[in-house]
């Protein structure tokens, strides 16, 4: 989709971090943009401040609600129109040994980071589908192609969504609907409140939002499958393929990527 301007985007979790960030870079291309959020205070914050810029739209609405998703996809078409762009950006995460996770926060976690993805696709991709053309963009995370400690629930959903996101692109392409485009992101750990408590991995740095939604945006542009941020993620599965086990787990320690969600406290919702 090299052509960005005009085209109507929906962004999940869009009111903070890097939805927020990425609903500017879009409107900056000439987009209109529909930020969804279950934070009408932040997402009411996100509209005054990013309305100088271009059409934004916002709409309150908890995704992980099938029924809800389905309402506000008939809201989006009444009030802003068919979406060109889908971005599944909303997530959450809590750091806690496994047997001590409580177990709505795994249900939460599952809700919002992979089954409001179904929900959010199902409701949206019919009118790309009429017009056989779109792009759907699904956030995922380094901690989708090596799992790690204490984010064991997170880990899993990312690992989904990066199943979910290359299933339905070969599906698409099998149904002839080559132009309806999925993507998978994949960045380290983003600086974000959403990440809060977290440690860096020996020698790197927390990424900046605006780092990973630039790469975002340039990679809708040239209709990339993968994006991965920074380079070396790219890097994770040819690793796993070809380091034994027990050294792979020996480098995770030693860097720090083992413990580096430790004290992850997440941003409350």
């Amino acid at each position: 989709m090299k052509v960005l301007r005009g085209r109507n985007v929906l962004i999940t979790g869009g009111a903070l971090g890097m939805g927020k960030s990425l609903a500017r870079l879009l409107l900056q291309e000439g987009c209109r943009v529909a930020l969804v959020d279950i934070r009408e205070g932040d997402l009411d914050a996100a509209l005054r401040e990013l309305s100088p810029i271009g059409e934004v739209y916002a709409f309150v609405c908890d995704i992980s609600d099938r029924e809800k998703v389905y309402g506000l996809a008939q809201r989006v078409r009444d009030e802003f129109g068919d979406i060109d762009i889908l971005v599944n950006n909303a997530g959450v995460v809590k750091s806690d040994p496994f047997l001590e996770k409580p177990d709505e926060v795994i249900e939460r976690t599952v809700a919002v980071n992979l089954l409001a993805h179904f929900w959010t696709m199902k409701a949206f991709l019919p009118a790309m589908v009429a017009k056989k053309e779109g792009h759907v963009v699904n956030m995922a995370s380094a901690g989708g192609l090596l799992g790690v400690p204490y984010i064991s629930d997170y880990c899993a959903t990312k690992f989904a969504v990066i199943g979910l996101t290359e299933s339905l692109r070969q599906e698409f392409k099998l149904r002839g609907l080559r132009r309806v485009r999925f993507t998978y992101v994949c960045p380290n750990t983003v600086g974000t409140g959403m990440f809060a408590g977290a440690r860096p991995v020996k020698g790197t740095k927390l990424l900046d939002a605006d780092e990973v939604t630039r790469s975002i945006v340039q990679g809708i542009k040239r209709n990339r499958s993968f994006i991965g941020v920074p380079f070396s993620v790219y890097l994770v599965p040819l690793t796993k393929a070809l380091t034994p086990i027990p050294v792979l787990d020996l480098f995770n320690r030693v860097m720090g990527i083992a413990t580096s969600s430790e004290t992850t406290t997440g941003r409350p919702e």
